[in-house]
């Protein structure tokens, strides 16, 4: 039983695992950080069918595929920055993508993991960050960002002060609209 519920999971999962992305109005690939902070993306879409994309996902795939003007071409997920799609933006980091989520200061991702949860696993999102748009991206951990900005005492010291666990590092200001680590890191820097 255990056998057939791990071969109903690996077909699901296999089943969303290529994403195309040809009805979206604005997409494109982002070939460099370059292009990504200049908002300069290849091979727009703009709802024409002359242009498709398609992320291959199954088991992190290594591989983005472009249909554009009847060529195709394919490009390696570790030699291209990311890519824009439903509004947001991505970032390719070892084949894996990483919605970008505010970029002050530093840079802060969400990729969404599977989790056991009652009877099943579901999807929860984790959270990662970047020193700059071109910096390895790691979990969004205390350890991390105290690791990341040693140098920075003040910011270090709080969040010692500032944060219990890591799950805490993700917590919003809406009437600020804005993270509450991006809040105190940007008033370690004054």
């Amino acid at each position: 039983m255990k056998n057939f519920k791990l071969i109903i999971a690996f077909l699901a999962i296999a089943s969303f695992a290529t994403r195309s992305f040809a009805q979206d109005k604005a997409m494109g690939l982002y070939l460099t950080a370059d292009d990504y902070a200049n908002h300069k993306l290849s091979f727009e879409t703009n709802g024409s069918d002359a242009t498709h994309i398609t992320l291959n996902e199954f088991l992190d795939g290594s591989k983005v595929t472009v249909w554009h003007d009847g060529k195709k071409q394919v490009f390696m997920k570790n030699e291209i920055f990311g890519y824009h799609a439903n509004n947001s933006d991505y970032r390719f980091y070892n084949n894996v993508e990483y919605k970008i989520i505010d970029t002050k200061d530093f840079y802060i991702y969400s990729h969404p993991k599977l989790v056991q949860q009652g009877k099943g696993e579901k999807p929860v999102d984790s959270f990662y960050f970047s020193a700059s748009v071109k910096d390895a991206v790691e979990p969004l951990t205390i350890k991390d960002l105290e690791k990341t900005y040693a140098q920075n005492t003040k910011f270090k010291y709080t969040i010692e002060s500032e944060f219990q666990c890591d799950n805490e590092l993700t917590k919003y200001d809406a009437s600020i609209q804005e993270y509450k680590v991006k809040y105190l890191f940007d008033q370690s820097a004054k």
